[in-house]
């Protein structure tokens, strides 16, 4: 409950402005590639929770990583910000990705949200 109330409070101390498009189309690129990546070891390995969450957020994480990459070369820079976006947005694909499959499960109560399953 602690980390909910954290992040509603930094998400209202930022204005709308304050996230660019760029930043944006970063974390939702993230996002989509990280359902795809999620989706696709679900079905085609036998990978069970924590490994096939990994590996599916660190491979959504590659195309941001290569543009990011190919930018420090063209002259626009290298930037962490880029690849925090990415990051991100993998990994709320990747938990969308574990959501939709049905091997996790959201358990809710008046005190407090989780996140269950099958371990």
């Amino acid at each position: 409950m602690k980390a909910a109330v954290v992040l509603l409070t930094l998400l209202l101390a930022l204005p709308a402005y304050a996230l660019d498009k760029d930043k944006i189309s970063h974390f939702c690129g993230g996002a989509i590639l990280g359902l795809a990546s999620d989706t696709v070891l679900y079905h085609a390995t036998d990978l069970e929770r924590p490994k096939r969450m990994i590996a599916a957020t660190g491979l959504a994480m590659i195309p941001g990583f290569a543009i990011e990459v190919a930018d420090e070369f063209t002259g626009t820079h290298f930037s962490w910000y880029d690849l925090l976006a990415d990051g991100l947005g993998s990994a709320t694909g990747m938990l969308a990705g574990e959501l939709i499959n049905g091997r996790l499960w959201v358990k809710a109560s008046a005190r407090q949200v989780q996140l269950t399953g099958r371990w």
